[in-house]
């Protein structure tokens, strides 16, 4: 089995999603690294995600669903970026940020059937640290509950579109 070819398909789809709920809005893959490109000169702010992964794809939504105005205003969102590698107060302050974003990203994954893993985008084999562990679950109940404007729009957006759209997900 082609998985390229049905993670292409399930990128269109969650593309085709979002643009839904975000007209103005460039979702574009194939990028080597994430990068969020922010409105200018009449263009669209455009987010480039990983590839052809709908998980890096719905990671990068997130960001932009819980940035706020002027954040998404700024390239990148204004965020620092540090690769793996980090030292414990680089890791730490990462996976203060990151928590957020994620425990959004797994309420899309479970909308549109993807599994959810955390990440900690370090790649040197230590385990989840519990307090990112909390902040994820956290975070994640507060977009069940009481989500973000922006945020209960994509949410809210994307169940409308899967409830319309499901078989073009099924088929991956």
């Amino acid at each position: 089995m082609n998985t390229d070819f049905i993670d292409d398909q399930y990128c269109k789809c969650l593309i085709d999603a979002f643009f839904y709920v975000f007209p103005d809005l460039t979702i574009s893959g194939g990028a080597d690294e994430p990068y969020y490109r922010a409105p200018k000169d009449g263009v669209n702010a455009t987010i480039f995600f990983k590839e052809n992964y709908p998980r890096s794809l719905l990671h990068e939504i997130s960001h932009f669903c819980l940035a706020g105005d002027r954040r998404r205003g700024v390239d990148d969102f204004g965020f620092w970026y540090s690769p793996c590698g980090r030292s414990e107060e680089e890791q730490q302050k990462f996976e203060a940020v990151e928590a957020r974003p994620q425990g959004l990203e797994k309420l899309f994954c479970e909308i549109v059937g993807l599994k959810f893993s955390p990440s900690l985008d370090d790649f040197s084999g230590k385990p989840l640290s519990k307090s990112f562990l909390v902040g994820l679950n956290a975070a994640y109940k507060e977009m069940l509950e009481n989500p973000p404007l922006t945020a209960s729009r994509a949410l809210s957006g994307l169940r409308e579109f899967m409830a319309i759209h499901r078989m073009d997900f099924d088929r991956r």
